[in-house]
């Protein structure tokens, strides 16, 4: 079942966040009865245990398609979930969830952002008392969000038309159940378009975007790939006008941004989920690039809500 579960993390930059709404990972897991969970390798900003449970810095929707389980946050207390239950994670919000041991379960996921999702949340569109629909299996195919999480795979570095599409099956989702809890009671583009005709230009920002919290180095990502670093340099040069290091801290440093804009965590955590060694080098990195500390940056960003 290992084809099963798959998954990538994307880069954003200045235009996705302009369009108001654009994908920042995307995968599905399958999960096999009494299997270990949760499973390994995601960036640290999204990886969990049941008994710490997790806080993110944007939305995710977590639709279950098959098996059992349970979740739970503050707000909601612990909640049985089945086949046909969408779950809509909002930042900031506290949370776990897990398969039953006994069913297992099959999921397919996205993470997004955006100030469209911002402002359907001021609307009350969806909120932390009510993260959850349930009875949706049949109402929208689950082929649709599979072919939107391969979609925006198969193009880790502009998946724009995936955005387009997740952007679509939310709003018809959300529209489906909000209408029916009331009977019962712009391009995503990140990167330049040439990148996904260059190989090892598309697995080294795999690498990079997936695996950025991890003690990655120019060396250890041209060894990976399985070609020099001269090359890899190159490679990078060429088409995105500067070196791997440069996008490697690019990550970093947009991962804490959203952090610390979107949570309240503590800023050392914040500096180790993004990949840096230390909030000391994340306020020096910070201080170059913003001309503020990451303390400062957060209070500003309080400021302007």
């Amino acid at each position: 079942m290992k084809g099963d579960t798959h998954f990538g993390y994307f880069p954003v930059n200045d235009t996705a966040i302009a369009t108001g709404f654009y994908l920042t990972g995307a995968g599905v897991e399958r999960i096999e009865p009494r299997q270990s969970y949760p499973l390994p390798n995601h960036p640290e900003m999204y990886q969990f245990t049941w008994n710490a449970g997790r806080i993110l810095p944007e939305y995710q929707l977590v639709y279950l398609t098959a098996g059992e389980g349970e979740f739970q946050s503050h707000e909601t207390g612990r909640v049985h979930i089945n086949s046909g239950t969408l779950m809509v994670l909002m930042p900031d919000v506290w949370h776990r969830y897990r398969p039953d041991p006994k069913t297992g379960w099959k999921v397919f996921w996205i993470s997004f952002n955006g100030q469209v999702p911002h402002f359907w949340q001021q609307v009350n569109l969806f909120s932390p008392t009510s993260p959850l629909f349930h009875g949706l299996h049949d109402k929208r195919p689950k082929h649709t969000l599979e072919h939107i999480v391969n979609q925006a795979i198969a193009s880790p570095g502009n998946p724009g038309s995936a955005s387009l599409s997740a952007l679509a099956f939310l709003a018809d989702m959300l529209s489906v159940a909000r209408s029916d809890r009331a009977d019962s009671t712009a391009t995503a583009s990140s990167l330049d378009p040439a990148l996904l005709s260059d190989p090892i230009l598309r697995e080294a920002l795999e690498l990079i975007w997936n695996h950025s919290h991890r003690d990655l180095s120019v060396q250890v990502i041209a060894r990976q790939i399985g070609v020099t670093t001269r090359t890899l340099e190159r490679h990078f040069r060429k088409t995105l006008g500067k070196t791997v290091q440069e996008e490697l801290t690019a990550c970093r440093v947009a991962r804490a941004e959203l952090m610390l804009r979107n949570t309240h965590l503590p800023i050392k955590r914040i500096a180790y989920a993004a990949g840096f060694s230390s909030s000391t080098h994340l306020s020096v990195v910070f201080q170059r690039q913003f001309r503020q500390t990451p303390g400062k940056l957060r209070r500003s960003a309080k400021r302007a809500v």
